[in-house]
């Protein structure tokens, strides 16, 4: 009972703490620009490439979706897991990233009837194949851009040597399976791991995978990689359309870099409002490496912060649109049963 008590202190004092991270983060990002240059930004906006930018949005929600869709078998209709991904991305960007994946680990088992098992390692498999490419394009951004990072070289060197290690050891999952399953829990234990709900969840989802055919699990991993793949060049694209909306262009090597990046830190767990503060003061950092100065890319980046969470409250009408039509389905079906 104590040590229940102390889990949920710690929880408590973790997310607290996130809360305070973002508030300190956000505090140093307007301390670099002034409420003039934000009005002045905003009155500045080309419109046609904002709308450039939300078209790829959606995209890249589309694509995330038919990354899930091929991962779970297709046993759910596209255009209802593409609710999915929506609510996802809106919880995400307007709560926490936990609380997003949470949503469409429940939508997915819930209201679909997908395993929960099976839904987890599905995220798990897509974010394997959003790894492989972030680290593909670290690598190649890094090589052409190495003069310019001094700063940066050696944490981009360690961030290319652990990302590596971490896809070895998924192979190593595919491979030798419950050996290596056994091994991670007497990992945990004695790191006193296993107490916490996130350690048991992740045992259940390794489970799964090691029962798995391992040539099954590879091809979905090349389809995820696939998937990733179109899905980072889509991301590419609406950053592109994005900074150009607010009257920014960059060399196309530093904005593969900054985005590989920016995904890379997207993951860890301090999120809070969509890495709310964090994205921000990574943003700012990152670009100023290029010379870009820090005044500009602080008003850009609250720019940036504003059209996001405008394209996730536009793109939520997606799902009462999807909802309604598929209630038509339904009745149009019961119709066409009662009339047989």
């Amino acid at each position: 009972m104590a040590e229940t008590r102390s889990t949920h202190l710690s929880k408590r004092i973790w997310n607290i703490s996130k809360y305070v991270l973002a508030v300190l983060l956000v505090w140093f990002v307007f301390s670099k620009t002034s409420l003039t240059d934000i009005v002045d930004l905003f009155k500045r906006i080309s419109l046609p490439w904002l709308g450039i930018s939300f078209v790829l949005f959606f995209l890249m929600t589309m694509m995330k979706a038919v990354q899930y869709h091929l991962l779970s078998g297709r046993q759910t209709p596209y255009a209802r897991l593409l609710s999915i991904v929506v609510i996802q991305n809106a919880i995400t960007n307007f709560i926490a990233t936990g609380a997003g994946i949470a949503s469409y680990l429940t939508m997915f088992t819930v209201d679909e009837g997908v395993r929960l098992r099976r839904a987890a390692a599905t995220f798990m498999i897509a974010k394997i194949g959003d790894l492989i490419v972030v680290w593909s394009l670290l690598l190649i951004s890094s090589i052409f851009l190495w003069g310019e990072i001094a700063s940066l070289g050696i944490a981009t060197l360690v961030v290319l040597t652990v990302i590596p290690l971490s896809l070895g050891a998924f192979v190593a999952l595919i491979i030798l399976r419950q050996k290596f399953v056994s091994a991670i829990r007497r990992m945990a234990h004695i790191l006193r791991l296993e107490r916490f709900s996130f350690a048991q969840r992740g045992f259940d989802v390794l489970q799964f995978l090691a029962e798995q055919d391992g040539g099954m699990v590879l091809r979905l991993v090349q389809t995820a990689t696939f998937c990733s793949l179109i899905y980072m060049a889509l991301t590419l694209l609406w950053v592109f359309a994005s900074l150009r909306a607010f009257s920014m262009i960059v060399p196309a090597s530093v904005l593969v870099f900054v985005n590989s990046w920016i995904q890379l830190i997207s993951w860890l767990p301090i999120q809070v409002f969509g890495g709310l503060g964090v994205a921000e003061t990574s943003q700012v950092y990152l670009y100023a490496l290029f010379g870009i100065p820090v005044l500009q890319m602080a008003t850009v980046s609250i720019g940036l912060r504003v059209s996001s969470y405008l394209f996730n409250l536009v793109s939520l009408l997606y799902v009462p649109f999807q909802n309604l039509f598929r209630r038509k389905n339904l009745q149009v079906q019961s119709s066409n049963e009662s009339s047989k």
